[in-house]
């Protein structure tokens, strides 16, 4: 009787275990279904160029962008080696369904205790894929390419599990980790769980709650340290200038409020409204209470942000210094998190879900799966599957991504290893696609503070007829051929990349060398001896 029982024990396990894997893989084939673009994807040609130039150096020498100091160090040491021995397309596909795992097993890990079939947990990851691309506020986003953040929030994900069971100490461990790959998503993870334990009685940690502890704060010291000494030695002026190019000119739809959508930000309070609604009707359990507090950690931070915001009119320097913190990316994530499991726990509680939508629970469930597979459905036109040569990577949005891919087929195939290149505004995949330097990229703005003052000092003087931002072209030949030059022999240009629509065409310095009808490839002139530095 003893060895039946002890055998029947062993298959419960190992059924929780299948269970598990393939609740997992059905979660992440949800994510996959959103996250599958051409590559590269909107940060991928940022983060995977950054990689594989960390594990080779010789690799784009002399790149501006690549050689400036590293924000996500945890990442280009992983990913840094397979960026370099396979091609970036690969090492992007890999990342991916990586990262999508690690997401589907931490979100599957956060969503157990308060959803309690497996219907409701495939539910709930179809809800929180669609709450993430309709209801962020400053436009956050985790299911899509290959980047640090991605691994980090797997990691929030799998720290709320822990915490949502109670166990604080695990939950700031994975939390400390998740610092590690990405500062800002972490940290603010940190400063949310903190907060929601303000809302424990709590009792003395033994000696291994210690231990995971103080082992999460060293782990989120390997991601928050090396971001810190971005700006150690700028002086106070450059600090304040870089903090004003991020916030304000760089990156202002996911740092300042002012600019934000009037819709994002509606959209956003109306998903709290309804989270908060929804969330009282679902069964009242412990874990429940704590992702509630947990969850109204992420909004005290963004009201923090708000707070700040308004302080831009009498205090610009210090208001736009701590702006450069993403105070509303956690709220942009776990507001979705929150909506996505309260939904799924009353839809699938016949008496919760009587009590909210009425009669018929089970009419409701096969309409709401109904709904949400053909949600899944629709992200199938973006991917990339065999037959669909016409879609273009969301990296391509602002060039023309045909023409685009082909001129830099050429730059790869022809131009000197060492070209350095002028390219239009809009590019952002020209490194990725080429393995050649380029000038300067609107996308790809360095971290620390010294070399964002001069990112933007290149972007003004590529494409800016004066010192501010306003009225940019999108290539530098309709500023005039002087300036054409002056870019040229300030940062070494030796070719140029120019749409055959720009303006002064006509007027390009150089010889050209190839055109498909939409760009033509310029080489540049060397400056001569008289020419004025």
């Amino acid at each position: 009787m003893q060895g039946e029982s002890e055998q029947g024990t062993r298959a419960d396990a190992a059924g929780s275990w299948a269970g598990a894997a393939i609740g997992s893989l059905l979660i992440m084939l949800v994510f996959a279904a959103t996250g599958a673009w051409p590559t590269p994807d909107v940060n991928e040609a940022v983060y995977l160029t950054k990689a594989r130039h960390a594990a080779d150096p010789a690799w784009v020498a002399g790149d501006f962008f690549l050689e400036t100091p590293d924000a996500h160090g945890v990442f280009y040491l992983l990913f840094g080696p397979l960026a370099a021995t396979v091609p970036l397309e690969r090492a992007a596909w890999i990342g991916r369904w990586i990262g999508w795992a690690c997401l589907a097993v931490g979100f599957r890990h956060a969503v157990v205790p308060v959803v309690t079939t497996a219907w409701g947990r495939i539910v709930a990851a179809a809800l929180f894929s669609l709450a993430l691309r309709h209801t962020t506020m400053a436009g956050e986003w985790v299911l899509g390419g290959c980047e640090a953040k991605v691994f980090a929030w797997a990691f929030v994900l799998g720290g709320v599990g822990e915490w949502l069971r109670g166990r604080f100490a695990t939950a700031w461990l994975l939390c400390g980790l998740a610092t590690a790959w990405h500062p800002i998503v972490g940290g603010w993870a940190l400063v949310a769980l903190a907060l929601a334990g303000t809302s424990q009685r709590w009792r003395r940690p033994d000696s291994w709650q210690t231990a995971m502890i103080v082992a999460g704060i060293a782990v989120a010291a390997a991601g928050v340290l090396p971001a810190l000494r971005l700006s150690v030695g700028a002086d106070a002026a450059t600090r304040a200038a870089a903090a004003k190019i991020y916030v304000v000119e760089r990156l202002h739809h996911h740092l300042l409020l002012r600019t934000f959508a009037e819709a994002f930000v509606a959209r956003h309070l109306l998903a709290t409204a309804v989270w908060w609604i929804v969330n009282r009707l679902a069964p009242q359990t412990a874990a429940r209470q704590r992702l509630t507090a947990f969850t109204l950690g992420a909004l005290a931070i963004s009201a923090a942000g708000v707070g700040i915001s308004l302080l831009e009119a009498v205090a610009p320097n210090a208001a736009l210094g701590l702006l450069r913190f993403y105070w509303f990316r956690l709220a942009d994530v776990i507001v979705p998190l929150a909506l996505a499991t309260s939904v799924a726990a009353v839809l699938e509680n016949d008496a919760a879900s009587m009590r909210a939508f009425g009669p018929a629970p089970r009419s409701l469930r096969l309409a709401t799966t109904a709904l949400l597979v053909l949600d899944v459905a629709a992200q199938s036109a973006h991917w990339p599957l065999p037959g669909r040569p016409a879609l273009a990577a969301r990296a391509d949005a602002k060039v023309d991504p045909a023409g685009w891919a082909d001129m830099c087929r050429w730059v790869r195939d022809h131009a000197p290893a060492d070209a350095c290149f002028l390219t239009p505004r809009g590019s952002a995949s020209f490194t990725w696609r080429t393995d050649r330097r380029e000038v300067v990229s609107w996308k790809n703005s360095p971290q620390d503070a010294a070399s964002l003052v001069g990112w933007r000092q290149r972007i003004t003087d590529c494409f800016a007829p004066r010192t501010s931002l306003a009225g940019m072209e999108q290539a530098t030949i309709a500023l005039g051929p002087e300036r054409v030059r002056l870019v040229a022999d300030r940062y070494g240009a030796t070719h140029a990349i120019v749409p055959l629509d720009a303006p002064r065409l006509a007027e390009m310095p150089g010889e050209r060398l190839h055109d498909n009808g939409i760009y033509a490839i310029y080489r540049l002139p060397r400056p001569s001896a008289s020419d004025p530095p």
